[in-house]
């Protein structure tokens, strides 16, 4: 292994580890998002069924 090859492999692990801090609470807070807009589509599909009658 030549004299860099460890503080490379450091620094590329700290550099995915950062991204990854606040690119996974974006990811969560779009996935709750989404699921609340299908539980919004499904609500507004029973209302109208139930005023169509």
């Amino acid at each position: 292994m030549s004299p860099g090859t460890t503080d490379l492999i450091l620094l590329i692990l700290f550099f995915v580890g950062l991204q990854a801090w606040w690119i996974i609470p974006i990811i969560k807070k779009n996935n709750m998002i989404n699921k609340r807009g299908e539980e919004l589509k499904e609500e507004i599909k029973q209302l109208e069924k139930l005023y169509k009658k």
